[in-house]
């Protein structure tokens, strides 16, 4: 009976556990809100889950302990659910956009003068803890280096990604190591502007 037992706090730990980690993956650590499949994963499997959890802590917390055979059966029955759903929670975590960067990024190109190709990376797009950085790779060098650009990403509530995007435009200047950079009308913040000092890896918003 104590082995059964054992058994039966192990699947409501571990279940609880897969809950838990499935919410917190869904939402990138409640950054971003469940798209539908998430949702429905969360229903059909999440709520069961936790309702199981909630039944077993109750009757723990109770001291129930069955005296024959079919409160056996009842709680394998439990323990069986509660692991056999499990899986299917950690097998559906998204750790993209929280654990891992999710960076979306327009075309690359080539700075005026040649020196450097470039994108705008936006990370975690469409999300609470989103930002965006400049991806500069000097030609000559190979040295690639990425510049963080204070931007109201948080604004930007639909993006559309289209095979030929150029969100921004990097233009060289009289000055050494100094460029200017442009947001186009293709992205959702137009006109940003910024100037860009490639030595020092900084740039500074322009108004």
């Amino acid at each position: 009976m104590k082995l059964i037992k054992v058994i039966w706090i192990v699947a409501m730990f571990v279940n609880l556990s897969a809950v838990i980690w499935y919410i917190l993956g869904s939402t990138a650590g409640f950054q971003r809100g469940m798209d539908l499949i998430s949702t429905l994963i969360l229903v059909y499997i999440g709520i069961p889950s936790l309702l199981l959890v909630v039944l077993s802590a109750v009757l723990l917390l109770k001291g129930w302990s069955p005296s024959s055979g079919r409160g056996i059966l009842f709680i394998l029955l439990i323990s069986a659910c509660m692991i056999f759903l499990s899986p299917i929670l950690y097998k559906n975590v998204n750790v993209i956009g929280w654990l891992v960067e999710h960076v979306t990024a327009d075309n690359l190109q080539v700075t005026s003068d040649g020196d450097y190709e470039y994108k705008l990376e936006l990370i975690n797009a469409l999300q609470k803890n989103s930002y965006a950085r400049l991806y500069l790779k000097n030609i000559s060098t190979a040295k690639e280096t990425r510049i963080p650009l204070e931007m109201p990403i948080n604004k930007i509530k639909v993006l559309f990604l289209g095979d030929n995007r150029y969100w921004v435009n990097l233009e060289s200047t009289s000055k050494k190591d100094i460029y200017m950079l442009t947001t186009t009308t293709d992205f959702p913040l137009p006109n940003e502007r910024f100037e860009i000092n490639v030595s020092t890896g900084k740039a500074i918003g322009l108004k």
